[in-house]
């Protein structure tokens, strides 16, 4: 089994732009484990972090199905690095 994960762009001039979409099923199994990793490490730099404040700042949706359960990660780009953002464009390189 694995993970499905859709990330989805708003704002700016595009409006609502999905951007990646990866079935981790479908990798070998070091990057099923880390991309997987990558999906707890956001989720949990989420739980505890504030959102930034900025009309012009890009907001991504990443959406998690796994086990018959689907979840929405909810993030506004505000420049800094971190384990959403590494996601991110870990899923965008593997579309």
């Amino acid at each position: 089994m694995g993970m499905g994960i859709v990330v989805r762009r708003t704002g700016g001039y595009a409006g609502t732009e999905s951007v990646a979409r990866v079935d981790t099923s479908r990798l070998d199994a070091a990057e099923r484990r880390r991309i997987e990793q990558l999906v707890r490490d956001a989720a949990a730099a989420l739980a505890r972090a504030q959102e930034p404040i900025g009309a012009d700042l890009m907001k991504y949706e990443i959406t998690v199905q796994e086990n018959g359960s689907t979840r929405t990660l909810a993030w506004t780009d505000d420049g800094s690095p971190g384990p959403v953002k590494q996601l991110i464009e870990e899923v965008q390189k593997l579309t």
